[in-house]
């Protein structure tokens, strides 16, 4: 029964320490590929595009007549 219990809990740290680990790198390769894009939008003259859109912009039209 220890051996199970030791197994499961090594398991859920080496988890928990990999999520530590590449969470943040994951979200902010994440907002780099986002910047990058509106980037290029912008030297195109293009408006960002239409997924791109924050919360905050999204709650600030929230509830206006379209």
């Amino acid at each position: 029964m220890n051996a199970i219990l030791d197994y499961t809990v090594g398991t859920l740290v080496l988890l928990l320490m990999a999520a530590i680990l590449a969470g943040p790198a994951l979200y902010f390769d994440r907002r780099e590929r986002l910047t990058d894009r509106r980037l290029k939008a912008a030297e195109r003259g293009d408006p960002a595009p239409a997924g791109d859109v924050s919360v905050r912009d999204a709650l600030a039209r929230y509830g206006r007549a379209a």
